[in-house]
């Protein structure tokens, strides 16, 4: 069971500061409320980080592979990434780039993409593709 700690950030670039940690957000509400008022650059903002990202997995022998298939299951990449932790999340969406400017028009199909968990490739193209039937499956692809 992954924990959460609560971050008050402000902010941007070489501007960025975090004005605090906190164990709840209610706590970082409170301290959220007292900077009401602040106005310069990116406001503060209270972001949920979570505790020990990716410790498990990486525990478990897995790594992180970025895998781009089509509809019809054809695996056009699959790639180990270089750790980092944002990559984790298990995301998968349907890229469409049938509808996006530099791809339209050009016959290049959309195609379900995304950073999983696996062992190797193999395992990871295995994952995507329960992914996608279920998608399909689902008609939400």
């Amino acid at each position: 069971m992954s924990k959460s700690i609560w971050v008050i950030e402000e902010g941007s670039y070489s501007d960025y500061d975090v004005v605090g940690v906190f164990s709840s957000k209610k706590n970082a509400e409170v301290v959220m409320k007292a900077l009401s008022g602040r106005d310069y650059g990116d406001g503060p903002a209270i972001t949920e980080w979570q505790l020990d990202p990716d410790v498990e997995e990486l525990n478990a022998g897995l790594t992180l592979w970025t895998v781009w298939m089509l509809r019809d299951g054809t695996t056009e990449r699959c790639e180990q990434c270089h750790y980092y932790s944002s990559y984790g999340n298990g995301q998968l969406d349907i890229w469409r780039r049938s509808t996006t400017p530099a791809y339209r028009n050009k016959g290049v199909q959309d195609c379900l993409s995304g950073s999983v968990w696996a062992k190797d490739a193999t395992h990871a193209i295995k994952i995507v593709n329960e992914k996608r039937t279920e998608l399909i499956a689902n008609n939400k692809w």
